[in-house]
């Protein structure tokens, strides 16, 4: 077993197999994210055959890497559920495939996320000395779209075959079906493509043919074009040290095959992937307790260490069991002010964080009394979900709908992920914030 003091991000890049980046998955680009900072540092874990391939991540890391870093407590936590389950198809290179879930296990325990990968990923990702690309994790992790980050790899790969020369490129084709699996658009979860794989099938224009409409995304090539390589082209020239150009090929009457031209490029905001690296570093000293969040919540810890004579290992502790929902912890405290003759102030706090209490009227006067409020109220919400429910399948036929759902897509959710991780009171209100032209938060 590995030891696991509190180290760091102290790897710039993450080696993967090629094979391993052309391997087919179905993934978000937070998983992605995720995944590529977990495989550099598996190694610190993982220095015999004999020991698990795991890797132990701390939000006070994460926050100020990701995508998305506003929502990274209550994210980390959906995440341990999301993540695991999805099937990898890896190929040998001799036509030989392997499917496997490629992460068995994680969870989000204490303000720490574990992340268990397939043993069958060690000679895909430690000790490699031939046939594999380094991936810059500065460049990664600042990727808005999903798919940017996967043609970032399947793209850095080749890119060690351009020549030493000014303006010198590469080409190299992909079959469209094979490139939507590689890249998570079409889903390799599906039971049968699992089956069809099991059994020798690598056709990938037949296994995308057989998956139900809902597990496939963009099969025209127009919207192909559109909604998925325009942007990540646009993305990769700005943001990474390679650009490419593309066009479709056609075979008959359909585009069956796309041609990528790949340059060297110089990114246009060099000082964000300068910050990064230099965060990275900067986060590289053994023992650092990151899983203590106060360098997270900083707002926090100066606006109540101190308050009614809370400590900051009292904050610590209320951020713990609000799983780093600093919300939780300010309502509690505000609601507390409210109350009158509390007689163990942090036991309070406490039990209205566990309980989720939302309003005076909920604890105020006898615990029976709170006890038939908070039961009038569950009564209530079992009945708004039925109407909440109801308001769901009515904006999913409305014209716009579609639309609503492709700018999901674009922030790597399908629409079935997005029911699983979110209530529907949630995404009727991103449905309603995009509508109005605000912010959609995910």
């Amino acid at each position: 077993m590995g030891t696991y003091s509190n180290e760091p991000l102290q790897n710039l890049s993450v080696r993967k197999s090629n094979d391993f980046i052309s391997a087919k998955y179905k993934s978000s680009l937070l998983e992605n994210q995720i995944m590529a900072i977990a495989l550099s540092r598996i190694e610190v874990n993982a220095t015999g055959r004999d020991t698990t391939l795991e890797a132990r991540l701390y939000p006070g890391e994460l926050k100020k890497l990701v995508s998305d870093p506003t929502h990274i407590y209550r994210d980390l936590k959906k995440l341990s559920k999301t993540i695991t389950g999805h099937t990898m198809f890896l190929e040998d290179g001799k036509g030989n495939f392997s499917a496997f879930s490629v992460v068995p296990n994680a969870d989000y325990i204490d303000g720490v996320f574990i992340i268990k990968f397939n043993d069958v990923l060690r000679d895909h990702v430690l000790k490699l000395e031939k046939n594999y690309t380094s991936l810059e994790l500065s460049v990664m992790t600042d990727f808005k779209k999903n798919a940017s980050f996967r043609l970032y790899e399947v793209l850095k790969k080749e890119a060690y075959r351009i020549p030493d020369a000014e303006g010198a490129s590469i080409d190299v084709e992909y079959n469209i079906s094979e490139l939507r699996f590689i890249i998570g658009l079409a889903n390799s979860d599906d039971e049968d493509v699992k089956h069809a794989v099991s059994n020798g099938v690598s056709d990938w224009d037949e296994l995308y043919d057989r998956l139900d409409k809902k597990d496939k995304k963009y099969e025209e090539w127009r919207d192909f074009h559109r909604r998925i390589l325009k942007p990540a082209q646009e993305e990769l020239e700005e943001k990474s040290d390679i650009r490419f150009d593309f066009e479709g090929i056609r075979e008959g009457r359909k585009c069956r095959r796309v041609r990528f031209t790949i340059y060297r490029n110089v990114p246009k905001n060099p000082e964000v992937i300068d910050e990064r690296q230099r965060i990275i570093e900067a986060n590289a000293k053994e023992n650092r307790q990151l899983e203590i969040p106060m360098d997270t919540l900083p707002e926090l810890y100066d606006e109540f260490v101190g308050h009614n004579g809370l400590a900051k290992e009292d904050i610590d502790l209320l951020v713990s069991k609000a799983a780093g929902d600093q919300v939780r912890v300010k309502r509690a405290i505000r609601l507390a002010d409210e109350q009158d003759n509390i007689s163990n102030y942090m036991g309070w706090l406490v039990r209205a964080i566990e309980h989720n209490y939302t309003t005076t009227e909920t604890i105020s006067g006898s615990a029976q009394r709170a006890d038939l409020v908070r039961s009038l109220r569950e009564s209530y919400e079992k009945n708004k979900g039925d109407i909440v429910n109801r308001a769901w399948e009515r904006a999913k036929g409305n014209e716009d709908f579609p639309d609503f759902i492709a700018m999901v897509e674009d922030k790597g959710l399908s629409q079935d992920l997005l029911e699983s991780v979110y209530s529907i009171s949630d995404i009727l209100q991103m449905y309603a914030d995009w509508k109005s032209g605000r912010p959609v938060e995910f």
